[in-house]
């Protein structure tokens, strides 16, 4: 069917190396020639029966998967152009959507001179977060975009997973956090999946984001952490997280500053910074729904968490 859709567009389609799998089995990501132009195309067609180890399919979670990469397409059809300038994302070349599938045609990030990497550094870090900090600013106050709420992991998108939860105080909780996270005055669009993968470098570190299934509402922290548990451990936590937040925030301050008061800006940050411990609990509640003895399940995060019930407590 791929072949089928992209032949309507393009006359000269070349195959340039073997596929990526999506996750379980949701489709492929091929590199391609198409009349010419170096391409990567994402293909996606979600059965009605994932194949995951710890996801038992339901319609709720079918649904969730094929809506998370029609907002994708929507992100590179109405928001790709114009953030380039502020961002890098992938260009948006071709892109078709017919029931239950979707098929994006972006440009090759890697003829571009980006690349993935695997061990980074603290410099790279930095980077990331100046990408965030600017994508956080560059949608700020706006909503209704993506999804109601960005990310996979928030309480409303996981009933399954929370029905699993064994009992406990942070269950109990679990839409005090919800509330706190969605019902913040300062909203802005987050990436959603912002985990070291999808993000890759040039040789001067500048930065390309990509990936854009649980693009939507939040706040911008929730993109922070979850890079944080994508590259470090515990240790890492304990050395880094303090310092590399404060950074995020240097960098947020900047650039909220340049369309922003700076009174303004200060509140979008202190606000964000008295829900730090929240976000992490949020998360932590989905991780013990989903798979309890995830290897990103650490100290830090039980310790955010602890700080976030005694918050909810008064």
């Amino acid at each position: 069917m791929l072949y089928e859709i992209l032949s309507e567009k393009f006359t000269d389609i070349v195959d340039k190396e073997s596929s990526s799998q999506l996750w379980s089995g949701c489709g492929s990501v091929n590199r391609m020639c198409l009349d010419g132009t170096d391409v990567a195309v994402k293909f996606a067609q979600v059965p009605s029966q994932l194949t995951h180890r710890n996801i038992a399919q339901s319609n709720f979670a079918l649904t969730r998967k094929l809506k998370s990469y029609q907002v994708e397409l929507a992100f590179y059809q109405l928001q790709s152009a114009q953030l380039n300038s502020f961002c890098n994302v992938p260009k948006l070349v071709h892109a078709v959507q017919r029931d239950y599938t979707t098929c994006l045609v972006l440009s090759d990030f890697t003829y571009e001179g980006f690349t993935t990497i695997n061990e980074l550094s603290l410099a790279h870090h930095q980077q990331v977060l100046n990408w965030l900090a600017r994508f956080h600013s560059y949608f700020i106050l706006q909503s209704n975009i993506g999804w109601r709420e960005g990310g996979y992991w928030h309480l409303a998108t996981r009933p399954d997973e929370f029905q699993r939860m064994a009992h406990s105080e942070l269950k109990t909780h679990a839409n005090c956090f919800a509330s706190l996270i969605h019902s913040c005055p300062y909203q802005t669009q987050i990436h959603g999946d912002a985990k070291a993968a999808n993000f890759a470098f040039n040789s001067d570190l500048v930065v390309l984001g990509y990936d854009f299934q649980y693009f939507g509402s939040g706040i911008g922290i929730q993109d922070v952490m979850l890079y944080f548990t994508s590259v470090f451990d515990d240790d890492g936590l304990q050395t880094n997280a303090d310092m590399l937040l404060e950074y995020y925030f240097s960098i947020l301050l900047d650039n909220l500053s340049v369309t922003l008061s700076v009174q303004s800006a200060s509140d979008i940050i202190a606000s964000w910074r008295g829900l730090w411990s929240v976000v992490w609990a949020d998360f932590y509640r989905f991780l013990l729904g989903w798979k309890p003895d995830h290897f990103k399940i650490n100290h830090y995060m039980r310790e955010q968490s602890q700080n976030a019930l005694k918050l909810v407590r008064g």
